[in-house]
């Protein structure tokens, strides 16, 4: 993979899951996919006895077989990111904000963009990892 940040994701059935969340992750570091056997409705919590390894191809996880780019846009909101993947490739995404050491499903989230999914991963982040007045002290320090 080239050093250079790409705003679209490749799908194809000889792709991995990894792969495809190694790029997501290049574009939002605090948010990641995770990918399902079944859908989950808008703002609805996926199961997780449905969930699916990274290491699984995405040829062998869904029945429609169609590959494509899809272009991420950081103004899209997470919902709308969730169903592209559904419509498009026949896979069923969750997307996860980090959250200090752990990740959580984005669910009553969905009309935030991506960028704000990111951000509010990175601020409750380093306000975890580094108590509330981490940011505010760094700017001072600058």
């Amino acid at each position: 993979m080239t050093s250079t940040l790409k705003n679209t994701i490749e799908i194809d059935d000889t792709k991995r899951i990894s792969d495809i969340n190694e790029q997501f992750a290049l574009l939002f570091p605090f948010l990641e996919l995770r990918f399902y056997r079944k859908p989950h409705a808008w703002q609805m919590a996926s199961a997780e006895k449905d969930y699916i390894e990274e290491q699984a191809y995405i040829g062998d996880i869904r029945s429609n077989h169609i590959g494509g780019v899809l272009r991420l846009d950081k103004r899209m909101k997470t919902g709308t990111l969730e169903q592209a993947f559904s419509k498009r490739f026949g896979l069923y995404v969750q997307i996860f904000r980090h959250h200090g050491f752990s990740w959580i499903q984005t669910v009553g989230t969905d009309e935030l963009t991506l960028q704000e999914q990111n951000e509010i991963g990175r601020n409750v982040t380093e306000d975890f990892l580094h108590g509330s007045n981490w940011v505010y002290q760094h700017e001072k320090d600058i």
